[in-house]
């Protein structure tokens, strides 16, 4: 079965942004939209299905940095 789910190419800039500032490990996206992405080096990995996936768990992601970061404050 194959999906048609068009690229976004917002998500593949944010997703690739976040894995060259260190904010993922990987993060390699797949010509039907679908990303796997692994946050640390041996964390789990998590296959985004859809754009809006990778969308969400990228929000995810950002809302922990900062928490982070406010708690480090």
């Amino acid at each position: 079965m194959t999906r048609n789910t068009p690229a976004i190419p917002h998500t593949d800039a944010l997703m690739s942004l976040m894995r060259d500032q260190g904010l993922l490990h990987s993060a390699e996206g797949a010509s039907d939209g679908s990303w796997l992405v692994r946050r640390t080096a041996r964390g789990p990995r998590f296959v985004l299905e859809t754009p809006l996936e990778a969308l969400e768990y990228a929000m995810d992601v950002l809302l922990d940095v900062r928490l982070e970061l406010e708690a480090a404050a």
